[in-house]
């Protein structure tokens, strides 16, 4: 499909849908205390976070089946309702069990719609504009992760069911979808049915590093607010407006990245994501300095920035055609098996406990990180060489 022949409504639902993604937790982060409050649960409660990200992990092996069965239109029109009735569960659903099943469920969906929608952007654009569309990507997730937390906060102070109305905003991206999602003309594979490691060996090191940025930015955000009241004396409203903050340096970074990657390529652009989280890891042990918290939100909000973008552009260009949505799918799987496996510090723990998280951290920032530059770094000499 030409790049000029989409229309504004096909770019307004890929980008709505986009934000959709960060609606996992952002949309219930605010009112955890009060559901806590309401069930007196604490770790069934706070498996009301990580069971999407588990959801995403199970069940985006199977995406491109479903895609490859239904359509791309149709594939996504199914995980936009599921999303809407799933995470909106919380308005009707009184028993914590059947919210965790929503929960669940609201993974799936999610799964659903960021592979169909990477993979629509993969078939729409071509090019400058692709990247160009990446980037406003990048800038819609970090925008809806602002504007998803501060209207969930509002409407916590209400009632602590309403948050979960923010979830409906899928049913409008379903609704807009019915017309502004145009179906791809692609050949169906169905003889490519068994998969190869060999066939992923491009994108496999896009798969690795979408878990270990992920995994990054989740301990980063777990370990950050007990930072800043610790060694900076912030309550929970200058919290969230630091953090907001760093949304939004996200989202300029978003916007900034086609002028990054044009002006120092795909290489140097992924090494400064990294180090920028090797940054932020290293500021968070400077914990008796007050500014090391303000350069751990700066290099973060850096980061993530770049992260989904630079990841999303790569294992397009390195895709295989015609197993191009297994490839997405895959890596939308490691992308939250990041998430996933950072969940487990977010839970109620023991004090010995929580100090074996933060230990954890500090050992990750000393040793993991600077051995994915090294990584990267042995990367762009290869690639020179070649």
């Amino acid at each position: 499909m030409i790049n000029n022949e989409i229309k504004r409504l096909t770019k307004l639902c890929l980008l709505l849908g986009s934000s959709l993604l960060v609606m996992a937790n952002a949309a219930i982060v605010p009112s955890l205390a009060e559901l806590n409050h309401v069930f007196n649960d604490p770790f069934g409660v706070s498996l009301m976070m990580t069971l999407p990200a588990f959801a995403v992990v199970v069940f985006a092996p199977f995406v491109a089946s479903i895609i490859n069965a239904l359509g791309e239109k149709n594939t996504i029109l199914l995980g936009f309702g599921l999303s809407g009735l799933a995470g909106s569960s919380g308005l009707w659903i009184d028993s914590l069990n059947m919210l965790l099943v929503g929960r669940f469920m609201l993974g799936m969906s999610i799964a659903i719609c960021m592979t169909v929608i990477n993979d629509l952007i993969a078939s729409y654009f071509d090019g400058e504009a692709r990247i160009r569309f990446i980037s406003h990507q990048a800038i819609a997730v970090n925008i809806g992760g602002i504007m998803f937390v501060v209207a969930s906060g509002w409407l916590t102070t209400i009632h602590w069911r309403l948050p979960f109305a923010i979830y409906l905003v899928a049913i409008i991206a379903l609704v807009l979808s019915l017309k502004g999602i145009v179906p791809v003309n692609k050949v169906k594979h169905s003889g490519l049915k068994r998969i190869h490691l060999h066939d992923y060996k491009a994108v496999f090191p896009f798969y690795l590093l979408g878990l270990f940025g992920m995994l990054s930015y989740y301990l980063i955000m777990i370990d950050l607010p007990f930072t800043l009241k610790n060694s900076l004396g912030f309550n929970s409203a200058q919290t969230g407006m630091l953090l907001g903050g760093m949304s939004l340096i996200s989202a300029t970074v978003a916007y900034l990245f086609k002028f990054v990657l044009a002006k120092v390529g795909e290489q140097r652009t992924l090494a400064m994501c990294f180090y920028c989280f090797m940054v932020a890891f290293c500021a968070l042990t400077l914990v008796d300095l007050s500014w090391g918290a303000y350069v751990a939100v700066a290099s973060t909000g850096i980061a993530f920035g770049l992260l989904l973008p630079i990841l999303t552009h790569l294992v397009i260009m390195y895709s295989v055609e015609k197993r191009r949505t297994a490839m997405l799918s895959g890596f939308v799987m490691f992308y939250f098996i990041g998430q996933a496996l950072s969940a487990w510090s977010a839970m109620p723990v023991q004090p010995c406990r929580q100090a074996l998280c933060t230990l954890g951290l500090r050992l990750y920032a000393l040793s993991l990180q600077p051995c994915i530059l090294v990584f990267l770094i042995a990367w762009f000499a290869v690639s020179e060489m070649h």
